[in-house]
């Protein structure tokens, strides 16, 4: 079983457990801020050139065996609320509405801050700025990796409350078929880490609070350890992915992204009267 393990170029957790797999191939793909590991191959994943004309992306993964699975653990910076801050986190916040406004949709939790939003927070705004973009960029660029070259399994490991659960199905169309929560806890990890590794095959994971380690990730040093996974999670992931190709399990297909369907759509006027006259209906 091949598998493509992007973002696994920090401590390769993906990595190092495949390699004492039978039957299983693990190519990790990456960049490593630390610059301490070569067990990977050299990719930007955040990669944009191919808005230009560049396919280095599509030809350096073309390299690679085809895929059966591809699992990912995307930089979570961006999307986590370890970084709160009011309305939302240190990159995003969730829109303002008026009342009028307010009766035609729904508040997007997507809004670039302001850079007076930051007053009184100890975040740089342009530090913030790049977190968003690299995280948006990682994101967008592994959902279209997954379409391009469709595996039969496909998984993304991110904190539980990141908000790239809500992102890539309402920004970028992409549907995460199952959930599959978890606690890092409860496969010998230092701290309790509530986590999902959602995708589309459901997975047996342990999310019952079992441990409690009484240590944060200010207990963790390193951006490489911070981001480390649990081989023992790894391993049992693994073996059911595994189990599954052996037996010819199919995962769930991917939608196919739509867009720009214009036929039976409210105009913003139509759903402000609908959703007035729904309100009256229930007074």
């Amino acid at each position: 079983m091949v598998i493509w393990a992007l973002f696994d170029s920090g401590n390769g957790c993906y990595k190092q457990v495949g390699d004492t797999m039978d039957e299983v191939e693990v190519y990790s793909v990456g960049l490593d801020i630390e610059n301490k590991n070569s067990h990977f191959l050299h990719q930007n994943l955040a990669d944009y050139g191919r808005l230009f004309g560049d396919t280095g992306l599509w030809d350096k993964l073309g390299t690679l065996p085809k895929p059966d699975l591809i699992i990912a653990s995307p930089p979570c910076e961006s999307w986590s609320i370890a970084s709160a801050m009011y309305e939302g986190n240190a990159c995003w916040k969730r829109e303002n509405l008026n009342d009028w406004v307010e009766n035609t949709k729904d508040a997007s939790p997507f809004t670039v801050r302001d850079i007076t939003d930051y007053d009184g927070y100890q975040y740089n705004p342009l530090t913030q700025a790049l977190k968003r973009i690299n995280g948006e960029l990682c994101t967008l660029n592994l959902t279209e990796i997954i379409r391009r070259y469709q595996p039969k399994y496909w998984i993304i490991e991110n904190p539980e409350l990141s908000k790239i659960w809500e992102y890539m199905p309402r920004v970028l169309g992409f549907e995460l078929p199952f959930v599959n929560r978890l606690k890092y806890s409860n496969y010998g990890y230092d701290i309790d880490k509530p986590t999902r590794f959602s995708g589309n095959i459901w997975l047996d994971v342990d999310y019952a609070k079992r441990v409690s380690t009484g240590k944060t990730f200010r207990d963790i040093h390193g951006y490489n350890n911070r981001s480390n996974i649990p081989l023992e999670l790894v391993e049992d992931v693994f073996t059911q992915v595994l189990e599954k190709w052996r037996k010819g399990v199919e995962g769930q297909p991917l939608k196919p992204l739509e867009y720009g369907k214009m036929g039976g759509r409210l105009t913003p006027k139509q759903r402000a009267l609908l959703k007035l006259q729904n309100k009256k209906s229930e007074e």
